[in-house]
């Protein structure tokens, strides 16, 4: 309950605000690594075409008159493009395409769009979680002039906690890019100057006539489409600045990523690409402007762009991962030179909304899951100018918010550094070095690790790295948990303990080495390798949080001293954020190990965690089960009970070697069934309430084995002595969000009350 409450508190009460305040944001939309030609906007994603060849040296007859910019007509430097044709190939971009066709007056298209704030946790198994969601209906309107009005005549909601606002509702202008043609790219704030027309932020186009002087370009292999219009031959041309590009742009801005461009028409039929941003040493947050832009071919002649994903990434320790604003936009329906004239210059947004504007549209949040800061992660890596492109650079960074800060009744507050040593050139970071350390101040022991992580491909492989691997050694401060839920937010748990004072974790001390690889792909990841560590206890060592005596820092359990050496394996299917969240999700986690040393036991694990969403019911769902042969020290028992699972009874009540939990929650929606905000005053709203009667029930079983009974009793658990229920009723509001339940311990004894905001799974 106090995770969900300061999970939500710190993200949308502060995330949002601070992304607020940055709302020049940019951003140009695609798909992950699809290519989706001229297909219907709600056709879904389609598939890389078959053919694909090396582009050679002279790509297809292209134009070879040659042309020198410059005042002096000077030769243009090898290192501007990797080979004669790609040279040609931009030159003819550039003269074809620095101009919008003549023919092509204006636009008008149907519009559909979701907007998300999303938080990544850094210490989690899941997918990202969206916090808020919007969805708008409307349309969008172009003219040669320049103007763009995008009209909003539907907006609904789901919040994973009663806001006041949301992103959507924070807009004030257009964010869709009309195109690509021309000498900048050309993307709106997100807020409304005070004379209505939207501020500008512009990048030097690589495939204008002023981009040749600061990018190289390289071109990759050949994508072949059959389309409506025919059978069409895409080239990607990776672009990247160049030297001090970035210095000498000025005011306008510098990208970095890839070009799909139409060898026939000469024209851009795709854009995936970030916006360069400054290097420093000293690094706590880092921001990122990404964009993706589909196209299609309209009318045989024009490239107009069917779906577009905008977003601007926040990632830093003090928000425990990376916090994203994106929007993502959907265009269909063309209707081409309709004659429309602009009631005044510029572009704006306008809100006109209308009864009936979400018709046939599936419910709200239903496709969270389609997208994730992840998508991004080879633009990350590209988007980092390099101090040279020689040697190494180091920057002070931080993988985790816990290795920059945490507090707990064990360590007290913990403070350390962290630095990343990765090589300068971007193209070449396929590998780092991390490493951190810190002091725990109440128990005066120093933590932390030093690893080499490998990773091919980041920089320039869509989706980020397939496989990785890392090798490291370290020393950590471990916490119990058994059934470890699969979205964890670790430095909400360190704000709980160090503003409310609440902290039940037990936890020992591992030092030790690990090496593991990982393969991953779409949404399956495995995971194989080894470890060894020298386990210890520890012991409380304060009892003081910010606001005086802390009333729940209970004395922590005794691990039992010794050296476990395992090889470790792991498979997880994930879409989404499983069973908590605001959207669908299903996760499944099989994990095994085998141990040697003192600790020679064998352990296998599984989790499934389901959320399924609909307009009148929601079903939400966890299993956890786990078996363990061998002699069990007390750090490795399976424990449950109370908030860990098995609600009506204590925390941590029961134990053992083998045990299953399963966890159920059905919501039965109630009247008004619509996610549309109550009333809105300006940017501000009412969140709709979305009522529903709870239904909860929780299941546990445990055992153990004779060897390992000594150890559960010393933590003071027992054995269910056959399957345990608790259930419970009551109502929720704010699609769950917040509740008010009774609940009763299948056993007959007493049940209790919760209240307040949901953090069952």
């Amino acid at each position: 309950m106090k995770l969900r409450m300061f999970l939500c508190a710190a993200l949308v009460l502060g995330v949002a605000p601070c992304v607020a305040a940055q709302r020049d944001t940019l951003r140009i939309g695609t798909p992950r690594d699809s290519v989706r030609i001229g297909a219907p906007a709600d056709s879904g994603r389609a598939r890389r075409d078959s053919v694909r060849i090396r582009i050679p040296g002279d790509v297809r007859p292209l134009d070879t008159t040659p042309w020198i910019p410059g005042p002096g007509n000077e030769p243009l430097a090898d290192s501007i493009f990797d080979a004669p044709g790609t040279r040609e190939l931009v030159n003819r971009v550039i003269r074809s395409g620095s101009t919008v066709p003549a023919a092509l007056d204006d636009y008008r298209a149907d519009m559909r769009a979701a907007i998300y704030l999303s938080l990544a946790s850094d210490t989690t198994d899941a997918a990202e979680l969206p916090v808020t969601v919007d969805e708008v209906a409307g349309a969008v309107r172009w003219n040669e002039s320049g103007a763009v009005e995008q009209t909003i005549s539907g907006h609904r909601i789901k919040l994973l906690a009663p806001t006041p606002y949301t992103i959507g509702s924070l807009l004030e202008a257009p964010w869709i890019i009309p195109h690509l043609y021309g000498n900048t790219i050309t993307v709106f704030s997100l807020a409304a100057a005070p004379n209505a027309r939207a501020p500008r932020a512009q990048a030097i186009h690589p495939f204008s006539f002023r981009g040749i002087d600061f990018y190289h370009y390289e071109t990759g292999d050949t994508v072949r489409v059959t389309t409506q219009e025919g059978r069409l031959t895409l080239v990607p041309v990776h672009v990247r600045p160049r030297g001090d590009a970035l210095e000498r742009a000025g005011t306008h801005r510098v990208v970095a990523g890839t070009f799909f461009v139409d060898v026939d028409r000469a024209a851009i039929a795709r854009a995936r690409f970030g916006f360069v941003e400054s290097s420093g040493r000293f690094v706590v947050t880092e921001t990122g402007l990404f964009f993706e832009l589909e196209s299609a071919l309209v009318e045989g002649q024009y490239w107009l762009p069917v779906r577009q994903r905008r977003e601007i990434q926040i990632g830093s320790p003090l928000l425990g991962g990376t916090a994203a604003v994106r929007l993502v936009t959907v265009l269909s329906g063309f209707d081409l030179n309709t004659g429309w004239k602009p009631e005044a210059s510029g572009s704006r947004l306008v809100w006109r909304l209308e009864d009936g504007a979400f018709a046939g549209w599936r419910g709200v949040g239903d496709e969270t899951d389609a997208t994730d800061v992840a998508d991004f992660a080879d633009l990350r890596a590209q988007v980092r100018p390099p101090e040279s492109t020689r040697g190494v650079q180091a920057a002070l960074r931080y993988e985790q918010s816990g290795h920059l800060f945490r507090y707990n009744r064990v360590e007290g507050p913990f403070l350390g550094l962290g630095t990343v040593i990765t090589p300068g050139d971007p193209e070449r970071r396929d590998w780092n070095v991390y490493a951190h350390a810190g002091y725990a101040f109440a128990e005066g022991v120093p933590r932390g690790e030093l690893s080499f992580r490998w990773h091919p491909g980041q920089g320039t492989v869509p989706l980020g790295p397939r496989y990785s691997a890392v090798v490291g050694g370290y020393r950590r401060l471990r916490d119990m948990t058994s059934f470890r839920p699969p979205l964890q937010w670790e430095l909400g748990y360190a704000l709980t303990a160090a503003l409310a004072g609440y902290d039940v974790r037990d936890y020992y001390d591992a030092l030790g080495a690990e090496a593991f690889a990982t393969r991953r792909r779409d949404r399956w990841t495995a995971r194989l390798g080894g470890r060894w560590e020298r386990h210890d206890s520890v012991t409380l060592n304060t009892d003081s949080y910010v606001f005086g005596t802390a009333g729940e820092f209970p004395s922590v359990a005794a691990a039992e001293p010794g050296t476990h050496a395992a090889a470790e394996a792991m498979l997880r299917y994930a879409r989404g954020t499983g069973s908590f969240g605001v959207g669908s999700g299903v996760i499944a986690q099989l994990t095994a190990d085998q141990g040697f040393g003192d600790f020679g036991i064998t352990r296998a694990q599984a989790l499934l965690s389901v959320r399924l969403p609909s307009k009148y019911v929601t079903a939400i769902g966890r299993a956890d089960a786990g078996t363990i042969a061998g002699r069990a020290p007390a750090q490795f028992l399976y424990r449950f009970g109370g908030i860990e699972g098995l609600r009506g009874y204590e925390r941590n009540e029961f134990g053992g070697t083998t045990a299953a939990l399963g966890r159920a929650r059905l919501l039965l929606h109630l009247p008004p069934y619509s996610s549309e905000p109550l009333f809105r005053a300006g940017v501000f709203l009412f969140p709709p309430l979305r009522p529903a009667f709870v239904l909860s029930g929780d299941a546990g079983w445990s055992t153990i084995n004779d060897e390992s009974a000594p150890a559960l009793a010393k933590l003071g658990a027992r054995e269910t002595d056959g399957w345990l229920t608790s259930y419970g009723a009551g109502l929720s509001l704010f699609e769950d969000a917040v509740s008010i339940e009774y609940v009763w311990p299948g056993d007959g004894g007493k049940g209790r009350w919760y209240t307040g905001f949901v953090a069952y799974f």
